[in-house]
């Protein structure tokens, strides 16, 4: 069971990225008081799955084991006392999670001569860990800058969590314009994410398609 685990790690990353995703929106609509609580153990489990599918590297096992704990403590107690700081080390945290993720899943994908379908689920993988890299870095900064932008007044149920909607709209360069980046640092990185998403599917993408019709040949 493990070793099969192992040979598809990178679909078992991705379901647990996409019942994050599908469940977010879910969760925010309730009128549930424990709305942010629920959401908390969504995202803990989705980085559990994430931790699961890294499991060949003990150490990075071990780490990524301790990040998740540690984010969880974090959250909870933030949820409980409301400090600014800590929420700011959870938002850390879990940016040193994703980014962890996205280094080890970038060169499990890239390294690669024979690619397979898991191979493509990773390519998924990684397109997902950079609008989640990059929703927490707006998370971040509306933590230290609460005007950085523009139209979270019009979203209903507004709160940090439109940054992963957000993320991933200006991820793909649709660009909706119902949130806007206002500041400088928050226009920075909104372009930024625009031009990392453009080269991954253009170049990078592209360089692992060139690779599985040679291996087909």
């Amino acid at each position: 069971m493990l070793g099969y685990v192992r040979n598809y790690n990178f679909f078992v990353l991705l379901i647990g990225l996409l019942l994050f995703l599908v469940l977010t929106p879910i969760v925010q609509s309730s009128a549930a008081g424990s709305i942010r609580l629920f959401i908390l153990w969504a995202l803990c489990l989705t980085l559990f799955v994430q931790v699961w599918s890294m499991i060949d590297d003990a150490r990075l096992f071990k780490l990524g084991m301790s990040l998740t704990i540690l984010s969880f403590l974090l959250t909870t107690i933030n949820q409980l006392f409301h400090m600014d700081l800590l929420k700011l080390i959870s938002l850390a945290i879990f940016m040193i999670f994703f980014g962890l993720a996205t280094l080890i899943a970038a060169r499990e994908v890239f390294s690669k001569n024979i690619i397979t379908f898991n191979t493509f689920a990773g390519a998924f993988c990684l397109y997902l860990l950079l609008g989640m890299i990059w929703s927490i870095a707006y998370m971040i900064i509306y933590q230290l800058q609460p005007m950085s932008f523009r139209g979270l007044d019009r979203v209903i149920g507004s709160g940090e969590l439109e940054f992963i909607y957000f993320s991933y709209v200006t991820l793909t360069s649709l660009g909706y314009g119902d949130i806007v980046a206002f500041t400088p640092i928050a226009r920075t990185l909104a372009y930024l994410e625009v031009l990392v998403g453009q080269f991954y599917m253009a170049i990078l993408v592209g360089t692992l398609v060139g690779k599985y019709i040679t291996n087909r040949e």
